[in-house]
């Protein structure tokens, strides 16, 4: 009994040993496409992480084309009621009655440009794949990103500071 849980606990040992390894060579190959792709690397792997934000906010639009169909359906109703209710005999104490036609247009031009919103904008768009190689150099390009970004704006924020306090010289800051 003892020595199965020691077998079994040197298999478990030995694939995380192996999981371990490959997610480290993983890292150090993103690491190497980075530094040895230089700028063509950085440059793809961003637009790459551009279109798949892209994609996903295309996705939360799909919210708003369900609520859009949902005006349109309405919009279409209220100008058939408005349409029909035009029609009729006028009634003592109803005002606005004499504008239920136009209204009933307006209410169907905007109801047909919801329509044409929604088919032109309905459809999954698809978004570029990442390798586990390309998602490693894309973490640490954002990485780098980050950091170059915290240090012009620290950089410029020393400088507005040091002419602030009435230095002339923010060269060094």
């Amino acid at each position: 009994m003892l020595g199965g849980l020691k077998e079994k606990a040197g298999e478990v040992a030995e694939a995380t040993t192996g999981a371990v390894q490959g997610r480290v060579d993983t890292a150090k190959g993103g690491k190497k496409l980075v530094d040895e792709g230089g700028l063509s690397a950085r440059a793809a792997l961003l637009a790459k992480a551009a279109a798949n934000d892209a994609v996903v906010s295309d996705k939360e639009t799909g919210k708003l084309m369900s609520l859009m169909s949902l005006s349109a359906e309405r919009l279409e109703t209220a100008a058939k009621k408005l349409r029909e209710a035009a029609g009729m005999p006028d009634v003592e104490g109803i005002e606005g009655k004499e504008k239920f036609a136009s209204l009933a247009d307006s209410f169907e031009e905007r109801a047909t440009a919801y329509t044409k919103a929604v088919s032109l904008l309905t459809g999954e768009m698809e978004g570029p794949a990442f390798s586990d190689l390309e998602t490693d150099a894309l973490r640490l390009v954002l990485a780098q990103e980050g950091y170059e970004w915290a240090y012009e704006k620290g950089a410029s924020a020393a400088g507005a500071a040091a002419k602030s306090c009435g230095y002339k010289d923010t060269s060094a800051v």
